[in-house]
């Protein structure tokens, strides 16, 4: 269980890894059959949208942003985020907060939470998508199993899309937190 962040990556290794597989994850059947759509900010982040499909599917979408700030020893830091007013600016892409419409809300998984206000060890609330494909999972005490933990080599950004889209599609996805919350 770690609550201290490791080290950064190499940003130049960490750029060549995550590129290609941002590319394969582009690629994929999963990819196709979600219809995930993928906008590169710079070369160490991507944004993701990706859309509920399952049973309580409602026409929403929403934007992943993963970063490889510490790819692929770890898993892509994970955030939902708001689309800018402005697409062509990066910084624009701002956690969706309480309340969001660009928050999913959903309960009872025993494997994914999003918690839109989640205590970090430095004392700030953040939002946290808790699940261990991603990076937060690790700084914020969790401990996964050895068949839940990440592993560099074998896991790609491709795995953290996957839990995301499964837990999207399944019947606990309530809606947006906008419309679950008002």
């Amino acid at each position: 269980m770690t609550t201290t962040t490791p080290a950064l990556a190499d940003p130049e290794i960490a750029a060549a890894i995550f590129a290609d597989h941002v590319v394969r994850a582009e690629a994929s059947d999963l990819a196709r059959n979600h219809e995930w759509v993928f906008s590169r900010l710079d070369p160490l982040h991507v944004v993701v949208r990706v859309r509920p499909a399952g049973p309580s599917a409602d026409g929403s979408h929403y934007f992943v942003r993963l970063g490889a700030d510490y790819y692929d020893q770890y898993p892509p830091t994970t955030l939902f985020v708001c689309p800018p007013l402005d697409p062509g600016v990066p910084a624009g892409w701002l956690p969706a907060g309480p309340g969001s419409r660009w928050l999913p809300a959903m309960v009872g998984l025993p494997w994914f939470a999003i918690h839109d206000e989640y205590q970090y060890a430095d004392g700030v609330k953040r939002q946290l998508v808790c699940c261990s494909m991603t990076f937060e999972y690790y700084v914020t005490g969790h401990a996964p199993t050895p068949g839940q933990r990440w592993r560099q080599g074998r896991h790609t950004l491709v795995a953290t899309l996957t839990r995301i889209q499964e837990a999207l599609d399944g019947a606990t996805y309530q809606g947006n937190a906008r419309a679950v919350h008002p």
